[in-house]
């Protein structure tokens, strides 16, 4: 399955209406935000259909899983929106993410957690919203500053003496290349999980962190926290990914790019690829494949590496990146 998908889904009591984007979309919210009410109106429809007094509008079906045998469930459940209740045993396991990989379904989880087995974006963690009878999904994080997600509503740009990436990569390789000779010192934390606690024992040198935030949705939470407490020490830029800076800045001649930049969710068939980061990277790998400037996500290739080049790719995020 791949697009956007528009459910609505009322009652006499309630009515639902957002729009599913990605393949995961977590939605979070205290008690009596509406999470319950909305799985319970999808539960009902899926035993009971029209029956059951819930209007369900949608170009796909929506089913609840349950707790009881739900990877039987799972293995049944193609092409359709899965709403999954909080509190499922199984969603924080690994079990659970090798479960859902590989499939056309797109998923929404209620859950208040961070799932670390699973790559969302950080753009798709909602909560629900209310006015009466009507609810809708709201983001939970947006970024303050082109790429710079931030608690506060403004914020002083902080002193970058570190940047920190996921790993040594493409894009450590570049960030390595670009701050060259400068007082900016370029570290790995090894992965998006190990961010954290890099964070914790580093912030005090002034860290910038930057990471593919196509799949940084489960680190986002303490990460933001941790920079809550140390504001002018912590700044977090988060672009979909390296590969998507590069397909951005209009470095490449590739045929329908911008076609494809404009509507990505269109091209993404959620059984192919877990999360967009995939979907940039085999993109770039592929349409570069057999040039002179093939791309490799393990070792960046010189081309990349070309001022005018690095230039083009730095001014997609210039405003963000700390100052040379």
């Amino acid at each position: 399955m791949k697009g956007k998908i528009d459910i609505r889904v009322y009652n006499n009591r309630s009515s639902f209406n957002f729009t599913l984007e990605r393949n995961i979309t977590i939605v979070r919210g205290n008690s009596g935000t509406g999470k319950t009410t909305l799985y319970d109106m999808i539960a009902e429809y899926t035993r009971l259909g029209k029956d059951s007094g819930v209007q369900l509008a949608a170009p796909c079906p929506c089913v609840a899983l349950t707790d009881m045998d739900w990877q039987n469930q799972l293995s049944h459940t193609h092409g359709s929106a899965v709403f999954i209740d909080e509190g499922a045993d199984y969603l924080p396991s690994k079990e659970f993410a090798s479960a859902i990989q590989g499939t056309d379904n797109y998923y929404v989880i209620f859950n208040r957690e961070n799932l670390h087995e699973l790559p969302y974006s950080v753009e798709e963690i909602y909560e629900i919203k209310m006015s009466g009878k009507y609810h809708v999904l709201q983001r939970v994080y947006k970024p303050r500053n082109g790429y710079v997600y931030s608690v506060a509503d403004s914020r002083k740009k902080a002193q970058a003496n570190v940047l920190l990436t996921e790993d040594t990569h493409a894009g450590f390789q570049f960030y390595q290349h670009l701050y060259d000779g400068t007082a900016i010192r370029c570290e790995s934390a090894g992965s998006n999980s190990s961010i954290f606690a890099w964070l914790q024992a580093h912030h005090q040198q002034g860290v910038f962190v930057i990471a593919d935030g196509a799949a940084f949705g489960s680190e986002i939470d303490r990460v933001m926290k941790l920079q809550k407490q140390h504001p002018t020490d912590i700044t977090v830029c988060l672009p979909e990914s390296f590969e998507w800076l590069i397909l951005q800045s209009e470095l490449l001649p590739i045929q329908g790019l911008k076609e494809m930049l404009a509507d990505p969710g269109q091209y993404i068939e959620s059984a192919d690829f877990f999360s967009w980061e995939q979907f940039f990277s085999r993109y770039l790998v592929q349409h570069t494949a057999g040039t002179y400037y093939a791309y490799s996500k393990s070792k960046l290739h010189t081309f990349y590496t070309i001022q005018e080049n690095v230039g083009k790719i730095v001014a997609v995020i210039a405003e963000n990146l700390p100052n040379r």
